[in-house]
């Protein structure tokens, strides 16, 4: 129900839009193809960065789609880890996101799917935090400004290497501004229904930023009561079960999967080294287009993908402009700084290294981790998204002010005259703002780029009839397990895999555990018991390093009664039981 509400209080608004509000649309429609560009020539074969985390939630999307095709459960793939299946959520998937875009899935592929999700996460991000501003100012240049500086953040740009639930940044600018209508005396049912609707969305589009938002929404509710001078007593309270109603329905597939025990919390020495440095907010994308180069030659990042927290500096001198008679600027401005101080995670980092080693000043995002479903979490500099959310806000606010300075405000705070025709020079200082915010956040060089497509043994596996389990042999890595799930798209085989490798699932441990010692008699019959027709040998990974040398395994093969060696499909060779 929550997600209903949300989708219907998201088509009433589309619905009043104006002329001048699609002309918006327009922009951040061309930003967001912007900030999609190594990809757009082949946007069903091609994925932005190097193999990794990306091939994972390529499945992801194909997966999620065939479900809805075939009935099944888009959370579960039960030709994976039979008789269990896969659970997709041992991973954060943004479901939601994957369900809207399956019709193109269906259409053009798991990679378009993959694609257009990105895409659709960078636009909304930025027509979201647009109609707030414009809501607010009753400026469409200051909410063109907001959706453009929290848009072209290059912290979604990063994380476009692999990471589309931290890219699906939507839901925070409408659950914050939910959170705010709710924050009233007498909050009505519509404002309440949004709030669970956009907390719903929140969790579907990240776990992750389903925690950050509870965590950072607590403290921008207790500013805002302070700041508002509301009582407790008052309906406010309502807000409460409402953003807990939206909270259970998003995590309710993560609940589940949590009951079989595969989630596993992070020590200490997991999370420490994830913590942001101060820097971090301010030091220039190193893959900018124009002074990239020397900002990568002046401070190396070698966890840029995660660490990167750039506000912007336009967008930072526009938020100083929206400070002053701003009547939420204390609440904004206080959960942005909450957000920046657990973004630096459990201790002061300097160049990814700890300013204490041995005897750290914890801050408050290391006390945060020992709460059960907190723990879960590995990356606190995460919690940078916010503070750049608000500074983008702000900059909406300042902007607006900027241009329409000779305009009375609002009793509130409002900026008014939207309404009005610009003058010739009031044009040119607001295109040049907008200029400069493109500028300074102008979509980077991002020069890794992948073209992924099914592997000869996956199209091999898919010509071969019946319904049948293969077992990959060894999975020695993360990007390894990554192209087994890729390949299940194409042969539609069972097969043994994770999401994630921090939570490996019992049927798949198993797995591991019988394959110890291959090739030899005692594994053969191990692995013989689990019903595997074929086992799949890549030579590339028998490399005397990750694992036996290729001369050894065939030396072992020809030793093992139990094996025999069928095909050779390009480097991978297949073998099955005698």
């Amino acid at each position: 129900m929550a997600g209903v509400a949300s989708v219907r209080a998201w088509t009433q608004m589309m619905w009043r839009m104006q002329p001048g509000d699609w002309a918006v649309v327009a922009l951040l429609v061309c930003g967001a193809l912007a900030m999609m560009h190594p990809v757009l020539a082949a946007p069903s074969s091609r994925i932005i960065g190097w193999p990794g985390d990306n091939v994972q939630y390529v499945y992801a999307a194909g997966w999620i789609a065939e479900a809805l095709r075939t009935g099944a459960s888009p959370f579960v793939d039960p030709r994976i880890n039979a008789p269990d299946g896969l659970a997709l959520t041992a991973t954060d998937v943004p479901y939601v996101g994957y369900i809207v875009v399956a019709p193109l899935t269906w259409l053009f592929g798991p990679v378009f799917g993959y694609n257009a999700q990105l895409a659709l996460a960078h636009f909304l991000s930025g027509l979201c935090a647009y109609l707030w501003i414009r809501r607010l100012t009753n400026s469409r240049f200051g909410g063109l400004t907001a959706g453009l500086a929290f848009m072209l953040a290059p912290f979604r740009l990063a994380h476009s290497y692999g990471h589309p639930q931290i890219v699906s940044t939507y839901p925070l600018p409408l659950f914050f501004w939910a959170l705010d209508a709710s924050l009233r005396p007498q909050p009505d049912r519509k404002a309440l229904a949004g709030l669970a609707g956009a907390t719903f969305l929140l969790g579907a589009a990240s776990q992750y930023y389903l925690v950050i938002g509870l965590i950072c929404g607590v403290v921008y509710a207790l500013l805002t009561l302070a700041t508002r001078c509301v009582c407790l007593w008052s309906r406010v309270w309502l807000a409460v079960p409402a953003v807990l109603i939206g909270a259970l329905l998003a995590a309710a597939p993560y609940l589940l999967t949590a009951r079989d025990g595969i989630y596993t919390p992070y020590g200490l020495e997991s999370i420490r080294m994830w913590s942001a440095s101060p820097v971090n907010f301010v030091a220039p994308f190193h893959l900018h287009p124009l002074w990239g180069a020397f900002i990568a030659r002046l401070r190396p990042e070698t966890l840029w993908v995660e660490k990167t927290l750039y506000v912007g500096i336009v967008p930072g001198m526009l938020a100083l402009v929206a400070l002053r008679r701003w009547d939420r600027r204390w609440v904004w401005t206080g959960t942005a700084l909450v957000a920046a101080i657990l973004a630096l995670g459990t201790d002061l980092h300097t160049g990814n290294v700890p300013l204490h080693p041995d005897t750290p000043i914890w801050l408050p995002a290391y006390y945060l981790h020992q709460l059960p479903g907190v723990n879960l979490m590995r990356v606190w500099a995460r919690f940078g998204v916010v503070t750049i959310l608000f500074v983008a806000l702000l900059a909406g606010v300042g902007a607006a002010r900027l241009v329409h300075r000779n305009n009375a405000s609002g009793r509130n705070g409002a900026v008014a005259g939207s309404g009005k025709p610009m003058k010739s020079h009031t044009v040119v200082v607001a295109v040049g703002i907008i200029a400069l915010v493109v500028l300074d956040l102008m979509p980077g060089r991002i020069n890794e780029s992948t073209v992924l497509t099914p592997r000869p043994i996956d199209r091999w596996l898919a010509q071969q009839s019946g319904d049948f389990a293969v077992g990959f042999v060894p999975v020695i890595d993360a990007t390894t397990n990554y192209y087994i799930l890729f390949g299940t798209l194409t042969h539609g085989k069972r097969t043994f895999a994770f999401m994630h490798q921090a939570h490996i699932p019992p049927v798949f441990q198993d797995f591991n555990e019988r394959s110890r010692g291959f090739p030899d008699s005692a594994s053969a019959r191990r692995l013989r018991e689990l019903g595997i027709r074929y086992l799949i040998l890549e030579k590339p990974i028998f490399d005397g390093t990750r694992a036996f040398h290729w001369s050894v395994v065939e030396q072992r093969l020809a030793e093992t009664p139990e094996l025999r060696a069928v095909e050779k499909v390009g480097d991978v060779v297949v073998v099955e039981f005698r």
